[in-house]
């Protein structure tokens, strides 16, 4: 398992039933990503993301809080 840490650049709520924001990697790769709990992220802050030995995204955490929720889904923005 890995960590990786992104940067927030727009949150968009609850989408029932998951929450969504979009983020960007170090790379400059942006991805949607759906999960299931709220995390009390803002735009601009940094949140880690946890990749299963497959490199499955697996857990988002906002490391300003200590929540932490499972990912749902996610998908790479061009």
């Amino acid at each position: 398992m890995r960590t990786e840490a992104f940067k927030v650049l727009q949150t968009f709520g609850l989408e029932y039933p998951n929450y969504k924001m979009l983020i960007q990697a170090k790379s400059g790769n942006r991805y949607v990503v759906l999960y299931s709990d709220s995390l009390g992220v803002e735009v601009g802050q940094e949140i880690l993301i946890d990749f299963n030995d497959y490199n499955d995204w697996q857990t988002i955490d906002n490391p300003k809080n200590g929540r932490k929720s499972n990912i749902s889904k996610v998908s790479k923005v061009n």
